[in-house]
């Protein structure tokens, strides 16, 4: 049964069943479909989950492209990501669930144990793309996704 509760002229808040506490409401700006994924890569479950919803709406295969100054998507053709990525607009282009950027070919290519030309294929890998994020928290903490975006937990 829901109550709703009248606070200003302005604002309504829905109160839901008292029963079910706080801790058991899932937050809408997660992703708990990979929460388990995320334990078991030995991450911070909650911090990460966030910041998987922020970077990439738990899409896996979300890229999301870093143009040069003074330059946007309207200076490239648009083609398959594969062939996009070398357009002379792009800067550099953040991959999969935790927007890993394309700068760290090398040490994917060591984690994932994959070829650096195969950057794009590796890092929309979930597992790969947590192992990397794992790698970068050690080496440098939450800072990598904190200044990413104007929103912050």
């Amino acid at each position: 049964m829901l109550k709703r509760i009248l606070i200003s002229t302005t604002a309504l808040i829905t109160l839901s069943n008292p029963s079910v506490s706080h801790a058991e409401t899932p937050n809408p700006y997660s992703c708990p479909q990979y929460e388990a994924m995320i334990r078991k890569h030995g991450l911070p479950v909650k911090e990460f989950s966030f910041y998987m919803w922020r970077e990439s709406k738990c899409e896996p295969k979300a890229i999301g492209w870093n143009y040069r100054s003074g330059t946007d998507h309207n200076n490239c053709v648009l083609t398959p990501a594969a062939t996009y990525k070398n357009c002379r607009a792009i800067r550099s282009y953040d991959i999969g669930l935790l927007q890993v950027n394309s700068g760290h070919k090398t040490i994917t290519a060591q984690i994932c144990k994959r070829p650096r030309r195969q950057l794009i294929k590796s890092l929309t890998d979930p597992s790969c793309n947590l192992k990397v994020a794992k790698y970068l928290y050690d080496n440098g903490g939450s800072a990598h996704w904190k200044g990413s975006s104007g929103i912050h937990k």
